[in-house]
């Protein structure tokens, strides 16, 4: 168990259009920030065809709370432009319910 609490961002599209998600990858690796002030680890994921999922997390809460909007605002743009929904979440981990690495 770790005693440790990890700040995360939890972001999740969905493709109105499913054809539009590959070009939104190409579009948000050479458009979204490089860097996110106060991040420490991003990581992307293809849940399905029609789906993706962003992790990002962050030093501390306020770093968190310092990005969110940014994210928020660059997350709800590509929304427009590739005809999805978008979902965006602040997380805090639970220590207690944790196991690996």
């Amino acid at each position: 168990m770790s005693t440790s609490v990890e700040f995360v961002i939890i972001m999740t599209m969905r493709y109105m259009n499913p054809a539009l998600m590959g070009l939104a990858h190409d579009w948000a690796e050479q458009n979204a920030p490089k860097e996110i002030p106060g991040a420490h680890r991003m990581r992307s994921f293809h849940i399905a065809p029609d789906r993706g999922m962003t992790l990002v997390w962050f030093n501390s809460q306020a770093d968190l709370d310092a990005a969110f909007p940014m994210i928020k605002q660059v997350q709800g743009e590509m929304a427009t432009k590739f005809e999805a929904r978008a979902e965006i979440q602040k997380g805090i981990t639970s220590p207690e319910l944790e196991f690996g690495e």
